[in-house]
């Protein structure tokens, strides 16, 4: 029958006393505030760690009270003599100095594919070896290396640029950034001078009665008739995805993407064609997403903006730390929005990423045969670019403009003219007309196209240390993890647009890595007195803000062996403790998982405080875990929450909640300590796999309700209930179309709403029932 953890554990009875808070906390949080002052920005670190504030204060003081009442107050008195009050400050101390060097501005954000990340994974090494922990795993080293591809950037903007030409004309140029951008889906380098050809939508597709390529071979002077190819040796300009878009009735599907829209596809046809070059345009659709996308964002940016205005307004005159905190958060939201024209701009433009298109440089389809050594081959990459709406429209009507030899014979060249003339909105309508190639014969339009891209591919470590197992659970593994990686400067992952800044990732995933390697010396401790225990591997992935990526090599490239892996616990987010709400995923992987963790919270009395939990049973979710958990692995994931200063430049050290990663250390260690030591196996079960990432409340209404009644005890002033006319004795009833029984019932219908947002409160005044817009404020 499955296992069930139970207290006669050999791990139970294994447990060292941990250092007792509740009766000390007042005698040493003054210690540990002033450990912190010594570290440096103490006003907004004080803030975090003592978990008040005047925009929380509300909600904190009915849950305290509301808690104090449960738990009674014989067992909040209970101490324990053994407890060492030193050993919160040795483990907070421990935790800020790591946090201080994974945020410094040294590592530029520790992005997987930047050279800092190598300075992130040596310093992660040394400590494992300061512990004690085994890192000759890879000869000599811990570093498990994982390839992972970048995507290419741009080198320079001197390697990337279009310059073009045509008899009689002063020539035009755009460069890196300037309506043009190259692609990595194409040669990673290329410095070439050719005639450019419209070649429309770059389709070759017979079977449907559309072929581009025949369309410019017709349309092409007698004296190429006899070339290889229809755009042999040429640069191509083409269009994005295909004619007749959201159109049934097309020759294409018009609902969905034919393989001819494929990047790939069009590529490939190009090459085949015998194409040097080529150069792509973006259809209005897309580009019409992403202004829609760039005006979202700075929309929600605005409403930061005015609810974080707000919100310092109301701040009483000695707040003074308080308003600090919030003029840095507006001045790096005014920041970001000072791009909003440049954005806008660019999403105009329909440029395309330098990865948008794909990765790896595509080849042909069609092999070809070397005429002096007989060997067939593929035809090599091109180099390839998107360039703006703007220089395409142009282009075409340059084209227009040029005079072929034989054209007054040909009064199909003069309508193409007139067409061309009227640039690339009227011929990308003319061809969804009726679904015809649109060409023109312009000869003596010159080219010179030049591309620079950095390889495709980076090579980041895994970093891993081991305490070897004792006895017959030896071979048994339970890995430990946290990723290290973050967004580095922005761009790809960022949730500041338009900003090039360096993002330090404090709670995203610095303190998961910070706690993870407190935890590895808790652990190690522990266990030295145990008679046998499982092996302990500590990882930390890199790649995992790029897919999971570290954690899906070790996985399919474990150091040992995934049959004989029988837990992983996963820290990411754990900086930003609020409201004493610790998530807990994973639950349900294993039929004793739950009773585990809420019997080591129940355990905390002792030693601290117990965390409000939030258990989630399910395994998958975005975050290294789920690699474990695909792999047949049990697994439990430990998450304070999404907050407003997600993958933005503004999650800093100085916002974390030092404290409340002290007390997480606690209980990870002790699961860590249980499920090494316990004599069966943890089984494995599978869980849903719907899930959704908990958000901390960022919104506050400032009212504090008796948790018997559901009256209104006190009301904030100022504050969203007071300007919505709450009033004391007003008894809560619905909040929107959701009945409030418990405070809980609150704080779950104002968890996904965002400052600014108006709420809907029924509530009972002297007998009569009525209902009231709130308008809410950040916290």
């Amino acid at each position: 029958m499955p296992h069930t953890f139970s207290r006669n554990d050999l791990s139970h009875n294994l447990r060292k006393p941990m250092m007792t808070r509740r009766n000390t906390i007042r005698m040493f949080g003054n210690s540990l505030t002033q450990t912190i002052r010594q570290l440096g920005s103490l006003s907004r670190v004080t803030i975090a760690l003592l978990g008040v504030g005047i925009a929380t204060h509300c909600f904190y003081a009915v849950e305290t009270f509301a808690e104090d009442r449960a738990s009674g107050s014989e067992a909040a008195s209970k101490t324990e003599p053994d407890a060492n009050p030193n050993q919160v400050l040795l483990v907070a101390d421990s935790i800020a100095k790591d946090l201080r060097y994974l945020t410094s501005e040294e590592l530029a954000g520790r992005s997987a594919v930047g050279p800092e990340i190598l300075k992130a994974a040596d310093y992660i090494a040394d400590r494992y070896r300061q512990m004690g922990l085994e890192t000759r795993l890879y000869g000599d080293s811990p570093m498990q290396p994982v390839e992972m591809a970048t995507g290419s950037q741009p080198t320079s903007a001197e390697d990337n640029g279009l310059r073009w030409w045509s008899t009689g004309e002063e020539p035009d140029e755009i460069q890196l950034d300037d309506q043009f951008m190259p692609l990595a889906i194409g040669a990673t380098r290329g410095d070439i001078e050719a005639d450019i050809v419209w070649v429309g939508y770059g389709i070759q597709a017979p079977d449907r009665g559309y072929d581009d390529y025949a369309a410019v071979k017709q349309s092409q002077d007698a004296k190429n008739a006899d070339s290889k190819g229809s755009v042999e040796g040429k640069i191509v300009m083409m269009l994005r995805k295909e004619p007749g878009f959201a159109d049934p009735n097309s020759p294409f599907d018009g609902l969905k993407n034919t393989r001819h829209a494929f990047f790939d596809t069009k590529i490939s046809t190009a090459i085949d064609e015998g194409a040097v070059g080529v150069l792509f345009v973006n259809d209005p659709a897309s580009v019409e997403l992403a202004l829609k996308a760039v005006d979202n964002q700075y929309a929600a940016e605005d409403r930061r903006l005015e609810a974080l205005l707000a919100q310092r307004n109301a701040l009483p005159a000695e707040a003074t730390n308080l308003r600090s905190s919030l003029t840095e958060k507006i001045d790096q939201v005014q920041e970001m929005l000072s791009n909003r024209e440049r954005e806008q701009a660019r999403a105009n433009w329909g440029l395309l990423g330098s990865a948008e298109a794909g990765t790896r440089p595509r080849k042909g389809d069609e092999k070809i045969t070397d005429p002096e050594t007989g060997k067939t081959a593929r035809r090599p990459a091109i180099p390839v670019a998107s360039i703006s709406r703007e220089v395409a429209d142009r282009l075409l009507k340059q084209m227009a403009s040029i005079t072929a030899a034989d054209e007054e014979s040909k009064s199909d060249n003069k309508e193409s003219r007139t067409l061309f003339a009227n640039g690339l909105a009227a011929v990308e309508a003319a061809i969804d007309s009726d679904y015809k190639p649109r060409t023109i014969d312009s000869p003596g339009l010159r080219g010179r196209l030049r591309v620079g891209l950095t390889n495709a591919t980076a090579t980041s470590p895994n970093v891993i240390g081991v305490l070897e197992g004792k006895g017959k659970l030896a071979d048994e593994t339970v890995v430990i993890g946290a990723h290290y990686d973050h967004v580095g400067m922005g761009g790809i992952g960022s949730l500041a647009p338009g900003t090039i800044e360096i993002h330090n990732g404090a709670d995203d995933n610095a303190s998961g890595t910070a706690t993870m390697l407190a935890v590895a010396e808790r652990v190690i401790s522990e266990l030295a007195v145990a008679s046998e225990h499982r092996r302990i591997v500590f990882i930390a992935f890199t790649g995992e803000e790029r897919g999971l990526l570290g954690s899906k090599y070790y996985c399919s490239q474990p150091r040992f062996p995934m049959s004989k892996t029988v837990t992983m616990l996963n820290m990411d987010m754990v900086g930003r403790l609020r409201d004493n709400e610790l998530t807990v995923y994973g639950t349900g992987t294993s039929d004793g998982f739950e009773s585990l963790i809420q019997g080591l919270n129940s355990d905390m009395e002792q030693t601290s405080r117990p965390f409000k939990l939030n258990l989630v049973s399910t395994g998958y979710g975005p975050s290294d875990h789920a690699s474990f958990y695909e792999a047949g692995v049990p697994v439990l994931f430990f998450f304070t929450g999404l907050h407003s200063d997600y993958h933005r430049p503004s999650d800093d050290f100085e916002k974390l909640n030092l404290d409340g990663m002290t007390r997480i250390t606690d209980i990870v260690s002790q699961a860590a300590n249980r499920v090494a030591t316990m004599e069966q196996r943890p089984s494995y079960t599978q869980t849903n796999k719907d899930f959704q990432i908990r958000r901390q409340l960022s919104v506050v209404l400032g009212i504090q309700l008796d948790p018997d009644t559901n009256a209104v005890a006190a009301v904030m002033d100022p504050s969203a209930a007071k300007e919505g006319g709450i009033q004391v004795g007003d008894q809560l009833i619905k909040a929107g179309d959701k009945t409030i029984q418990t405070i809980n019932d609150l704080r779950d219908e104002l968890r996904p709403k965002s400052p600014g947002d108006s709420l809907r409160l029924t509530i009972q005044r002297d007998g009569n029932e009525m209902e009231l817009d709130v308008r809410l404020r950040a916290r």
